[in-house]
């Protein structure tokens, strides 16, 4: 169900905005929020958020992992494409 909610998350905003570039746009800047937002959660449950720096950390290295996931996802796309 995590992956699936997780997936979803990027989608939402080709709901409401019929021009897909701008809906990309808001798709990244919704997917960095949530992605940072889960990484300060995560630091805060796993115990390795003790204080500020932890809880900035969590969230900036899960946002980087999320960031590196999509370009390698994007990459790959744009090779197939290429034949």
């Amino acid at each position: 169900m995590g992956y699936l909610l997780g997936g979803f998350i990027p989608l939402i905003p080709y709901f409401f905005i019929p021009r897909a570039h701008i809906a990309l746009i808001y798709s990244c800047i919704l997917t960095g929020v949530v992605l940072l937002i889960f990484g300060a959660v995560k630091a805060r449950i796993t115990g390795a958020g003790n204080g500020y720096h932890g809880y900035v950390w969590g969230a900036v290295s899960t946002l980087l992992v999320g960031g590196a996931a999509a370009a390698a996802a994007y990459g790959i796309v744009a090779l197939l494409e290429s034949d």
